[in-house]
Formats: C-alpha cells, structure tokens, sequence
C-alpha cells in the first residue's frame, strides 16, 4: 500500500518521533528555567534553547510535515488504492456481481479515504504513544503518586471521550440515512406533483415528509449532544488535570520534595498528554473503520489487495492537467490480424444463480457473420459476456488463431475487439464524447454513418455536441443503441460482438443498419432472434438451457434443430421485440 511513499512514510514517522522528542526535551528545559528562576546564570541560555527547539518545531511541523509529507502518504495511498480498484473493476468482471452500484461508490470514496487517512495519521499516533512512555517515566521519577493518580484521571477522561465518539458515529450514520430518506422523499414528491394534486394527497404527503424531517431532527440533536460532550470533555481535560495536581502537591512544596520547576513540567507535560490520551483513545475506533473499510476493499478486489496493488504498482500521473492534458495511450501489445477465434468447452455461471452456460464450443472466422441465438434465460448474453472474459470462467478456453488468451478481459479490447451489450450505458456528457472517449475524432463520422446516426445527429440541436443527459436520458432507446455502436466502431475492431443491438430501432433503420455493417469486411458475433438477420448469418448457433442445440447455416439448423423451429415459428418468448417467423432479406452475406 505504501508502495511508492515509503520514503516519505518513514520520514514523516521519523519526523513526529523527533518533534515528541522536542516536546519531551522542552519539558526538562522548562523545570530547569523555573528552578532556576532568581539565580545569575543559565536561564537565558534555556529560554534560548527553548526557542530554538519550538522554532525547529514549527517549521518542520508545518513547513515539512503537514504541507509536504502527510498529503504525499495520504493522497498517494488514496491514489494507488482507487487505482487498484478501478483496474480491478475493468479487469475483473465478477465485481459487478460481488457489489452493487452503492457500494461500490461508498468503497472506491469513503472506505478508501478513511484508509488513506488512517495511513497518514498512524505515525502521529506512534509518536504519541513514545511521548507518553517517556513523559510519564519522568514524571514517575519526580513523585509516582501524584503522576499515577494524574494518569488515570486521564484515562479515565480518554476512555469518556472514546465513548462519546463511538455514540457521536453511531448517531451521525443515523442522521445520514434520515437525511437520505428526507432527500428521497422530496425527490419523489416533486417527480410527482402532478399524481399528487390528482389525488388531493397534499395533506398525507406533507405530513409524511414532516414525519421523516422529525425523525431527522431527532437524529441530529442525539449527534449534536455527544459531539459537545466529546469536545466538553477534550476541552476541560488539561485543566482539570492541573487542579488535581495543584491539590496534590501543595503539601509536597511546602515540604520541599516538588519544586517550583517540578509543577512548570507536569502542567506543560500535561498539556500534551491529553492531546496524546485522546489521539491514543481513538485508536480502537480508528482501527475498526479502517478494518471494516479495508475488509470491503480486498472483498471488491476478490481478497487480492496485495496483488492487486503490485500490479498496478504507483499510478502515473498523464502529462499536463485539465481539459487538454494528454492521455497515455492504453492500446494493447499488437497481435496478429484476426483469422478464427474458437472456444473450445466453455462453462460459466453467474455467481449466485448457478444459471450460465455448459461445454459450449464455437468457431468464428474472419470476415464471417455468427448469430447466436435461442430463447429468455438460453444464455446467449452469458456466452458472449464469458468468451470477453465479463463472466469468469469455471473452465474453458477461448483461442486467437489457435492461441489460448490468458486473459481475455484485457486482450479482446480494441482494435481486436468490440463489444455492444443489451442495455448500453452512456456517460452524461456529449453525444461526440460518448462515442471518441477521448480518441481521434477522425473516426467519428464513418462510425456514426455506420451506426446509422447521421440523420438523428444533424436533427440535434448542437449536433455532437449535444449533451445527452444523465446515463443518456435525453436519447431515445434506439438512438442509445446506435451511440453505443458508433462508440465501438470508433475503435475500429477487427471483431464485433453485438449482443441484440436493434431491439429498439424502426425495421427501416434496422435494416439499413445491417446492411452497412455486414458488407463481408468485417467479423461478426451476434446475438439476435432477427429472421433477416439469421438467414444473413454465416453461422447460426442455437442455444438451449446454456448448452449449444445446434449450430451450422441457416438451413442446416432449420432442418435439425426442433428448439430452432419453435424460435423461427414463434412457440416461445425469444428475447426482444420485432420481427418473428419467417421473412425475406436483402441482406448480404449467408
């Protein structure tokens, strides 16, 4: 985790050693100055050397430690951190099944901040466990009974505080989700106006939002009052502390065994002990956080945090910032041009169900069309998602020109591979942004041309730069679908895999689409129940409870498939919306 900051690491630690050193030697300076006090040498000397010391302190503190070294350890955990989760997101395909999208929002923000801020504060915390150690021998040294009467009043006050917090969290997460709900609420009513007012509920509605806003009244004042009495307790330690001390060793002047110099040290020295107590008193709460936040990084990562993070090693930084830094190149090591990918015995099952697909077999060659096909839950999405390497494999192998893929996550990436799924996600940025993500733009007007988007894209008021909303919500479903096409075809992959990318577009549109795409340049894997289509294909595949049923030309599987002729003659739900039975097509190919 450190990997990277080390140096910085060690030298923060070592730097707050030195300072609880200063603070340990400011201290004996201090019962020297006061013991001295009156007579003719010696006490400039220390108030000089105090001096110095706090100077020393406050540069290093400040100038060094806290400007410098903490953000280096912290923020560079953080970074190596999130980057290790996101690599692992984009490689490892079995994340989206461990974690929903919440929480892997909560694990990749907060749980990664509190364990970076756990790294950077735990040498403070060892240099406050040195200090104390060493000020209370000290102090032990002068008079072991007013030092051990101090000290548990200390942690007695310390253990109040811990206390305090732990209720203060409790209560602050409760006030969170008060307010969620409060948020939720609102949200929905406003979505609603219209239901609302139809319903005459207006009296029902608002007397359920001030219900949750008392709830979240209540919430908070419980949060309010411990974090008073945690800063009430924080803030009176040192003085109460001081008038216990005073009360014991008021005997003790008089009787000469506690000198003025003595009390000079055990005031200043407590002073530091109970920031000291404190910050070791929200040890166990910090141990716990970060804990639980760490036990959900290595539960996304597949408990693979360290090798996770020697993989990814240090983040590199790209060159310049904001709009026109430059982006490193993530093109994948060149490979020999596309002549068959075959998948031989693969088996995969979506973690959970159990639901997946058995011992399939498959052969996709160049510049051919396959269509996979079948009806709901045959696994024709699991196939196409488990030879990308989306699904992990239970076993199998998927082979480029003979040659195993060890990966197939990261090698069926453009430019050898493009994929467009069912449901396609867009960002919520520009139509043009959507389909680049960053790339040359010389590519944008053929992949949108292909993607049959250039009538929709001159009817948009701003053409590519018109933004289309959240996830794409201000698109149709069809212009969705086409986006994300012209999104892959960008890439310009010799493989495409589309996965019923025309569920939502007119026949019209459909047609065209598929009459540009396959004009035998290009290789193809589809899923799709489309008559015009599977009479186009190369290679139709039929699959039936995750198993391949048949697979060989159109007319080869129509005359021994029986689960194909209930597809083709429409005796089951096949998957999407269109089209069934038989039909024409002036398609090329097949």
């Amino acid at each position: 985790m450190l990997r990277g900051s080390a140096r910085a690491y060690w030298t923060l630690t070592g730097l707050w050693i030195l300072l609880r050193l200063g603070t340990l030697a400011v201290g004996l300076l201090f019962q020297r100055l006061f013991d001295e006090l009156g007579a003719d040498g010696g006490v400039w000397l220390i108030i000089a050397l105090v001096a110095a010391i706090e100077a020393g302190r406050l540069f290093l503190q400040f100038g060094v430690m806290i400007n410098r070294l903490e953000p280096r350890v912290q923020y560079g955990t953080t970074a190596r951190l999130r980057h290790a989760l996101l690599g692992s997101a984009l490689r490892g395909p079995e994340v989206t099944a461990r974690t929903s999208p919440g929480e892997s929002l909560r694990t990749v923000g907060e749980d990664v901040d509190e364990t970076g801020f756990f790294v950077a504060w735990a040498p403070t915390n060892l240099a406050h466990w040195l200090f104390v150690a060493a000020s209370v021998t000290v102090m032990m040294r002068i008079d072991a009974v007013v030092t051990g009467a101090l000290f548990a009043l200390l942690v007695l006050l310390t253990l109040v505080t811990a206390l305090a917090h732990s209720r203060f969290l409790r209560h602050r997460r409760a006030t969170r989700a008060a307010s969620g709900e409060v948020a939720g609420a609102l949200r929905e009513m406003v979505g609603a106006v219209g239901a609302v007012q139809a319903a005459a509920a207006e009296p029902q509605v608002t007397a359920h939002v001030a219900r949750l806003n008392g709830a979240r009244a209540e919430a908070a004042v419980r949060e309010e009052l411990y974090a008073v009495v945690q800063r009430t307790v924080i803030g009176n330690a040192a003085p109460i502390g001081v008038g216990v001390v005073l009360l014991l060793v008021a005997g003790r002047m008089d009787e000469g065994t506690f000198s003025i110099g003595d009390l000079a040290l055990f005031t200043f020295y407590l002073q530091i002990l109970t920031e000291a107590l404190g910050s070791i008193g929200m040890l166990s709460v910090r141990l716990q956080r970060v804990s639980v936040a760490l036990g959900r990084v290595a539960g996304f990562l597949g408990g693979r945090l360290r090798r996770s993070l020697e993989r990814v090693g240090p983040p590199d930084a790209p060159e310049g910032t904001g709009k026109g830094a430059t982006v490193p190149d993530a093109a994948p090591e060149p490979a020999p041009p596309l002549r068959e990918l075959t998948v031989r015995g693969l088996t995969a099952r979506h973690p959970g169900t159990g639901h997946g697909i058995e011992d399939v077999d498959l052969v996709v060659e160049r510049h051919t069309v396959t269509v996979i096909t079948g009806r709901v839950g045959s696994g024709k999405s699991t196939l196409v998602r488990a030879v990308l390497g989306l699904l992990p494999h239970d076993r199998g192998t998927v082979l480029w020109n003979g040659e195993p893929i060890a990966d197939p996550a990261s090698f069926l990436v453009a430019p050898r591979c493009g994929y467009t799924p069912q449901v396609p996600r867009l960002f919520s940025g520009t139509v043009g942004e959507n389909v680049l993500l960053g790339r040359d733009g010389a590519a944008f007007d053929q992949a949108v041309r292909l993607a049959v988007m250039e009538l929709d894209l001159a009817a948009m008021p701003d053409g590519a730069d018109t933004v289309v909303g959240p996830r794409g919500l201000r698109l149709s479903g069809g212009q969705i679908q086409r986006a994300a096409l012209a999104r892959m075809l960008a890439g310009a992959p010799e493989l495409l895999v589309l996965d019923d990318v025309s569920s939502a577009l007119d026949p019209e549109t459909e047609h065209l689409l598929w009459e540009r795409l396959l004009d035998g340049t290009r290789t193809v894997l589809a899923v799709s129940h489309r008559p015009a289509l599977l009479r186009a294909a190369d290679r139709v595949v039929v699959l039936e409870d995750g198993r391949v049923e048949a697979s060989g030309t159109f007319d080869e599987v129509m005359a021994a498939s029986a689960e194909m002729g209930r597809i083709w003659t429409g005796a089951g739900p096949v998957g999407g919306t269109g089209d069934t039975g038989p039909a024409s097509s002036n398609l090329p190919g097949g």
